[in-house]
């Protein structure tokens, strides 16, 4: 087959890079049957790849072919810190593709429409706050956010609290946004990320995630954006004795769990399951972590404490399994999917899609360039 006339090994490499890929994992996904490592040959000038190879090559590292041909260097991307625990290796490529997105969008945001967004003055006021309960109070001062509109709405509404609390983080010039569905993110792997921009930081949750989780970890995001500390997650866990967490994650998550159910709120009594449960929906956390602020404020029956543990995560396991339950039998239903426009505007965020929109609606940029950033045609963005 005939071979590409030059290619810019350089750019090949930023853009393995960019995607976490090794040459060798690299190799598989293009010639998996190569008993070489061609692409680490390409790299090194030492072969050109085919036109379909650099075709299949340039899907991987989601990058034009044309920038892998061209004289003009990539951008490598900064690298986020990682703090996941426990993850799932097969899912390195989809978490780096969902980074290296965002990096774009940032990258475009900040070179052709600073006018539109303004530097944004609240990241990282909080550096100086070393008292999660004070970073909490900030929080919620500095976003003008009515905690009376969390615990007293419905448990049932759990996904408007968290529409509220997003909208409110928006009109601070926060961009908000979930993992792209065909990405297929498990939480396990993550379940929130923070990427600092002076001009457009991006917040970023797991769709798949629970609303009550959801609602912790953009609290959790909230933390880290506040303090300026870039973060990958999927870790809930705000108890100081953990090991293995990072203590940034640790005091995000207790900033979360301070800003959600405060002291004040609690009681001065011992918490029994059914209260717990009652708690917890009330201010829309789960009932295991709920457990575990109530036994750090040692309103708990230390007697009873395994035992309840073990029941709440009994409860939080079948959740689970019944929530896989109903997907799955949603999915044979063929009512999985919803409609695939709204889940791609529920992933880009509101503040995201009317920029791009009003670009395009001012022609300030072409529909080709709009339907790119949307993933879905321009033209459905303002129905």
């Amino acid at each position: 087959m005939e071979r590409v006339p030059y290619i810019n090994s350089k750019n090949l490499k930023i853009a393995r890079e960019n995607v976490g890929l090794t040459t060798e994992e690299a190799t598989n996904k293009v010639a998996s049957k190569s008993k070489t490592d061609i692409v680490s040959r390409w790299e090194s000038g030492e072969l050109l790849p085919t036109w379909k190879q650099l075709e299949k090559i340039s899907k991987h590292y989601s990058v034009n072919s044309f920038l892998l041909m061209s004289e003009k260097d990539l951008e490598k991307n900064k690298q986020i810190p990682d703090y996941r625990t426990g993850i799932d290796g097969e899912d390195k490529g989809t978490v780096k593709k969902l980074v290296n997105l965002v990096l774009d969008r940032q990258r475009w945001l900040r070179e052709r429409f600073k006018d539109l967004v303004p530097k944004n003055e609240l990241i990282g006021s909080g550096k100086k706050i070393t008292s999660p309960k004070e970073l909490a109070h900030f929080i919620k001062e500095k976003l003008e956010i009515d905690f009376d509109k969390i615990k007293n709405e419905s448990p049932k509404r759990k996904k408007d609290v968290l529409k509220y609390l997003i909208s409110q983080a928006e009109k601070k010039g926060i961009f908000v946004g979930k993992t792209i569905s065909y990405h297929r993110i498990e939480v396990k792997n993550m379940r929130g990320m923070f990427i600092a921009d002076e001009y457009a930081p991006f917040i970023i949750l797991n769709r798949r995630d629970s609303w009550s989780a959801q609602i912790f970890s953009f609290i959790h995001e909230l933390a880290h954006f506040f303090r300026e500390t870039e973060a990958i997650s999927n870790n809930q866990e705000f108890r100081k004795k953990t090991k293995n967490i990072n203590h940034e994650e640790i005091f995000c998550n207790q900033v979360a769990i301070e800003f959600l159910l405060p002291e004040e709120e609690v009681v001065d009594k011992r918490y029994n399951k059914n209260q717990i449960i009652e708690l917890a929906e009330k201010f829309k956390i789960s009932a295991l972590a709920t457990f575990y602020r109530l036994k750090d404020l040692k309103q708990i029956d230390l007697q009873q404490a395994d035992n309840l543990e073990r029941e709440l995560k009994r409860i939080s396991e079948e959740y689970l399994i019944q929530r896989e339950l109903d997907k799955q039998r949603k999915k044979q239903e063929g009512k999985s999917g919803g409609n695939a426009i709204n889940n791609m505007r529920d992933s880009n965020g509101r503040l995201f899609e009317s920029i791009v929109s009003s670009a395009y609606l001012e022609n300030r940029i072409d529909y080709v360039e709009a339907s790119n950033l949307l993933k879905y045609s321009a033209e459905k963005s303002y129905e």
